[in-house]
């Protein structure tokens, strides 16, 4: 049984990362035109033979069997919700960095692979589409689009935090 430890409860993160994090949110760029689209649906392969020809039109390369594994997790997050790069994880048996770098090179966003629902593990927006610094607001402004909220910070408000989490992979 693979357990991911809610956000909260996280015993990683204290409060120097937080203040670091809010610097760097503070030093992002916003863009001229913010990208909010999460309806935007991509051709997702289901089958070992399509996926074995797919060629990803973001890396010009074939997506690995790896970041299919991540990506089948992160279509489970339900509208509304989010998840960690942590709790992936976890269910994958590989590292948060791992997840977020396959997660960068999504070539299927926003949907069939919501990708803009991961979250870091103390709630902190994170990147979006393998950027920290203006694409953030994408990221932002679509998760804000499906009902969640963040401070001034960019963290996931705290009253959001444990009810919207998703742990529940299969």
């Amino acid at each position: 049984m693979k357990v991911a430890t809610t956000p909260a409860r996280s015993p990683h993160f204290g409060n120097t990362r937080r203040s670091s994090r809010s610097q760097q949110y503070a030093k992002a760029v916003v863009p001229d035109i913010i990208d909010d689209d999460i309806e935007t649906t991509h051709t997702y392969p289901e089958t070992t033979v399509d996926r074995a020809s797919f060629v990803s039109p973001k890396s010009k390369r074939r997506v690995t069997e790896f970041q299919y594994r991540v990506y089948d997790a992160c279509r489970q997050v339900p509208l509304g919700h989010y998840s960690t790069y942590k709790a992936i994880s976890d269910h994958l048996g590989s590292g948060p960095r791992a997840v977020g770098n396959a997660l960068g090179k999504n070539p299927f966003c926003p949907l069939p692979i919501p990708c803009h629902r991961i979250l870091t593990t103390d709630c902190y927006i994170g990147g979006f589409s393998g950027d920290t610094k203006s694409k953030i607001f994408f990221k932002k402004a679509k998760l804000e689009k499906e009902g969640l909220a963040f401070d001034e910070s960019g963290f996931l408000n705290e009253s959001m935090q444990q009810s919207r989490f998703f742990s529940e992979f299969k």
